[in-house]
């Protein structure tokens, strides 16, 4: 682009018929505005109804959200535009469709007008980007056409780029220069070149898009027309796409939850319903679907339903999510979470506290069995525990403990690692609960075994299932962020969040615990980044999914060495396979960061 193409200098216009209108406008609402261009009298009565203050800086920032693909094709063609705007004293700017400014590293920071502020007409009155937006083409503003007093010093351009496939708005790209600086400038030359700029970005956009990308893209406007008044996703994994509605209502930690379930669909090609806790929109319904790419490659569609009815008894917890009003208990005050699933469960404790019932709580290791465990005795009363996997609680040393307990019976006994029983050790503790009828028997088990299906045939146990973290994956980042507050007041940037979210956390809970702990005690800033992981950790949080048939594997492979507890010649047996092939195959695994 040539400079002389961007800006002529002409000579001055007068322009104190413009300000002394806008003074009458201040202090006489019917004042006339004949004399100012209809695009920028129409602003001024808009800024006006909104309320603004000529003479006082709101300061509203909210964070602008431009997608990566856009800002990597926007960056050598805004940094030449940067350039020659600082020859002229000025600067570029990058807003996002909301009308907040988006922070780059490739544009030069402003110190009037910082990353997320709010350049909407009804935040800070009539400006370049946000007539803008208001008026949905390009515009320009002479200085004494702004509203608010300390922005009539800038000559101001404003065009919008457009998404070439749909009809939206990607971002904003503005030119600011101050009038002390550049005494005229021919508004119509400059505006047309931003408008060469700005379509060029556009032009980018469209070449650049893949084959996949464009089925990608076909299927997602499909959807969209088709759900008009619901929030629709698209991803591939590297590009995503959002409407409007998306884009308006989906919160920081929403992407990466939402962008995780449907990583799961694309997975294992299969399209999944469930409900889900999001911060902005509360209980939602998320129908993911895969998007046939290529032989090797997936995509998915998300269309997120908001639960009709619930906002009237929902209640907003710490963390910043929106969740139904809950029974006030204490019980949900010591779980962090906010999913479907973890509502299920702590709902089903409920009932067993209330109707004082046999409990077994089933899940994989790590998702807070044995804490929900506890949380139920404490409500019943004085309580008891016997580790099975201890070695006190082996052979004649379990009946000892039995016999104890029958001795002195306490209101709940806990039964961890219930699963390791033997059938026998399982008969003595149903004649024992028969004898002591008062004392309620709480098992924790990884997966129901011969032994506690018979416990629990013979005593009525009610079930609660213990859901892994990889199947309520809105609960990682409240988890995460408790953790990180248990260890001070540390924050965790969007992208560790993400990165947490995305992981499948064989261990669950423990194992999230441990990660965020260890990045906290790293940190040296004000927030943790996924920097701040050890790089074991990096490669868990980071690493790429399985396929469909390498996240069987893996179940099977851990299922086969629990039952055979620990012992790889009894699990390849079990599986049927070599021992070199199952050693083969757990480095393999381990390779990948995944725990066995």
């Amino acid at each position: 682009m040539a400079s002389a193409q961007l800006a002529q200098v002409r000579p001055a216009e007068p322009s104190g018929e413009v300000a002394r209108i806008w003074e009458r406008f201040l202090s006489e609402p019917a004042a006339d505005l004949a004399g100012v261009r209809p695009v920028v009298a129409r602003s001024w009565y808009r800024s006006r109804a909104a309320g603004v203050d000529a003479t006082v800086d709101r300061g509203v920032f909210e964070e602008g959200r431009i997608d990566a693909h856009t800002l990597r094709i926007a960056e050598p063609i805004l940094r030449k535009l940067d350039d020659f705007a600082a020859d002229l004293g000025g600067y570029a700017t990058l807003t996002a469709p909301n009308g907040s400014i988006k922070g780059t590293d490739f544009l030069r920071y402003t110190e009037g007008f910082p990353a997320g502020y709010s350049l909407l007409e009804e935040h800070c009155g009539s400006n370049g980007e946000g007539l803008a937006l208001e008026e949905g083409r390009s515009v320009w503003l002479a200085p004494e056409e702004h509203f608010r007093e300390d922005m009539r010093r800038n000559w101001c351009f404003a065009s919008l780029v457009l998404d070439p496939f749909h009809s939206r708005v990607r971002a904003v790209i503005a030119l600011t220069f101050p009038a002390n600086r550049v005494r005229s400038l021919d508004p119509a030359s400059t505006l047309l070149m931003l408008e060469g700029v700005a379509a060029e970005v556009a032009r980018e956009i469209e070449a650049r898009a893949s084959a996949d990308e464009r089925l990608l893209l076909n299927e997602y406007l499909t959807v969209s027309r088709r759900r008009g008044g619901s929030a629709v996703l698209a991803t591939d994994g590297k590009n995503t796409l959002m409407n409007a509605m998306a884009t308006a209502t989906l919160e920081q930690g929403d992407f990466a939850v939402v962008s995780s379930y449907a990583k799961d669909v694309m997975t294992a090609s299969r399209g999944t319903r469930r409900e889900v806790h999001l911060r902005g929109l509360g209980l939602v319904t998320l129908e993911v679907s895969p998007v046939p790419l290529t032989q090797k490659r997936a995509g998915a569609i998300v269309v997120i339903r908001p639960r009709a009815g619930l906002q009237g008894d929902a209640v907003r917890i710490e963390s910043g999510l929106v969740r139904p009003a809950r029974p006030a208990d204490g019980l949900d005050d010591e779980f962090d979470g906010v999913s479907a699933e973890l509502d299920g469960a702590l709902d089903l404790a409920r009932k067993a506290i209330a109707q004082r019932r046999h409990v077994i709580l089933v899940g994989e290791s790590g998702t807070g069995r044995g804490r929900l465990a506890a949380a139920i005795a404490r409500r019943l009363g004085d309580a008891l525990e016997i580790d099975c996997l201890e070695p006190e609680s082996q052979g004649l040393r379990f009946s000892q403990q039995i016999r104890r307990i029958a001795a002195a019976p306490p209101s709940a006994l806990i039964v961890k690692d219930a699963d390791a029983l033997l059938r026998p050790q399982a008969q003595e503790l149903v004649r024992t609960l028969k004898a002591i009828t008062g004392t309620r028997v709480l098992m924790t088990v990884a997966r129901p075994t011969d032994a506690t299906m018979l416990v629990a045939e013979a005593c009525d146990l009610l079930e609660i299932p213990l859901s892994p973290l990889r199947s309520r994956r809105e609960d990682i980042p409240v988890l995460a962020e408790a953790f990180a507050r248990e260890l001070g007041d540390r924050g965790l940037t969007r992208r560790l969040l993400t990165a947490l979210t995305n992981a499948d956390w064989p261990r669950n809970i423990d194992q999230l615990r441990v990660v965020v702990s260890n990045a906290v005690e790293r940190a040296r800033g004000a927030e943790v980044t996924v920097d701040d992981l050890p790089q074991g950790f990096q490669r868990v949080v980071t690493g790429d999914k399985l396929s469909r048939l390498e996240d069987a594997e893996l179940s099977e492979l851990r299922a086969a060495l629990q039952e055979a507890r620990g012992n790889r010649r009894l699990a390849a047996e079990l599986l049927q396979i070599g021992r070199s092939t199952l050693y083969r195959r757990m480095d393999y695994f381990k390779s990948r960061g995944l725990e066995l």
